[in-house]
């Protein structure tokens, strides 16, 4: 499908699923929506402690019912809900469609996808949509709703489901401790929703992923021949790589300055009008992609935790960045050496983590430190093997984070 072909089948089906009232229009426009309406809660939020603080708990209700409107409205324009609608049509068209007629409703999926990997891993959903892709090729509609079935669950709970759903939990608390007179309860509540808040801000307003954002666009553009126009995406990224200064994260910082150098002196050497420079483009797309899930994980913690300092989640975090990094040197740009460096730089990480832990965590993270050790042995032929210990090796990882 050409490119102007699938731009006008998005609109067309963007179009029947808004006309038909299958999807509000808020959940087309999720991303941005979503991190302003967020924006707005917080804001509700901060004015509902002001008028605790002042003796007016009448007047922090109000804004409380205000952020409850707000965070439902945010709900119906998740990444996660867009999805959802956009698998139903699909299913319910292979009871009566071809399924290369059905193939179009992918496409709306596929952008949800690209939307939601801003903030959290949809590596398993990409591959089952791809699955999806595979089965209506062949005309095996059974297999591909089995497909389609499997991509929805493995994004039944996210990051952004969790702390949604707590931060209204506190806030019915906090209204609940106002009714009963209890103003101290009703702070303690809204302190922790403001956490939560803050979690779900994440979008693509933050300077990494409109880097992320410029850097895909230049792989688009690279493929399409249109090399001035990777320049200018190259250098957007440039601009945004150079406002990411956490101050709090010093691997974030020093991460994004060595991603802003290595795409400086692409352009510079104009390396990027040479068909080799594909690959590289897709690495750079991959490593903020990695920054952004690190910036999701560490926002992730303090909203659970509410511990802000919790250097062993670090090492950990900083862990899973470079593991993740080593993806495309394993399997995409076949670049033996630097999946090798990645993954010393991952192994080095979770040898801290382990010094610092306790039992039982300290025996989980030391032999996930050799099972990174492991892959690196393989990364000169990375084989279907080498490709499912490296799932499991990052899964576990990322599950380990997860439950800190």
């Amino acid at each position: 499908m050409g490119e102007s072909t699938r731009r006008l089948a998005t609109a067309l089906v963007t179009a029947f699923l808004m006309t038909t009232g299958l999807v509000a229009s808020q959940a087309v426009a999720a991303p941005g929506g979503m991190s302003s309406a967020a924006a707005k809660v917080l804001h509700r939020i901060v004015e509902a402690r002001a008028a605790i603080h002042a003796g007016n708990p009448a007047s922090a209700e109000r804004d409380l019912y205000k952020a409850l409107t707000l965070i439902a409205n945010i709900k119906a324009m998740r990444p996660t809900t867009c999805i959802a609608d956009h698998t139903w049509v699909a299913e319910k068209h292979l009871d009566y469609e071809e399924p290369d007629e059905v193939a179009l409703d992918l496409i709306p999926i596929e952008v949800c996808l690209a939307d939601l990997e801003d903030v959290v891993r949809v590596q398993s959903a990409q591959r089952h949509l791809e699955e999806t892709r595979g089965h209506l090729k062949r005309g095996d509609a059974e297999a591909a709703r089995q497909a389609i079935q499997r991509l929805r669950e493995s994004l039944a709970q996210t990051e952004i489901d969790l702390p949604l759903n707590s931060t209204e939990q506190h806030i019915r608390m906090a209204l609940a401790s106002l009714s009963e007179d209890t103003p101290t309860e009703a702070e303690a509540a809204l302190k922790k929703a403001e956490a939560g808040v803050r979690f779900v801000s994440l979008g693509p307003s933050t300077p990494l992923a409109k880097a992320r954002r410029a850097l895909w666009q230049a792989t688009e553009n690279h493929a399409a021949g249109h090399h001035k126009a990777v320049q200018a995406d190259l250098v957007r990224a440039l601009i945004w790589l150079d406002r990411v200064k956490t101050g709090t994260d010093a691997n974030v910082d020093r991460e994004a300055e060595r991603l802003r150098v290595e795409i400086n002196e692409l352009i510079q050497r104009e390396a990027y009008k040479k068909p080799g420079a594909a690959q590289i483009l897709a690495g750079y797309w991959h490593r903020a992609v990695g920054l952004m899930q690190h910036e999701a994980e560490k926002l992730y913690h303090q909203w659970h935790s509410q511990e802000n300092e919790d250097h062993l989640f670090r090492l950990l975090t900083d862990a899973k960045l470079h593991l993740f990094y080593a993806e495309h040197g394993l399997f995409n740009s076949a670049d033996a050496e630097d999946a090798r460096q990645e993954l010393d730089a991952a192994a080095t990480y979770l040898r801290a983590a382990a010094q610092q832990a306790t039992s039982p965590r300290k025996t989980r993270i030391a032999a996930l430190e050799e099972k990174v050790v492991a892959l690196g042995p393989l990364a000169a032929r990375p084989d279907e093997t080498a490709r499912s210990r490296y799932d499991q090796t990052l899964a576990e990882l990322r599950q380990m984070i997860e439950g800190m």
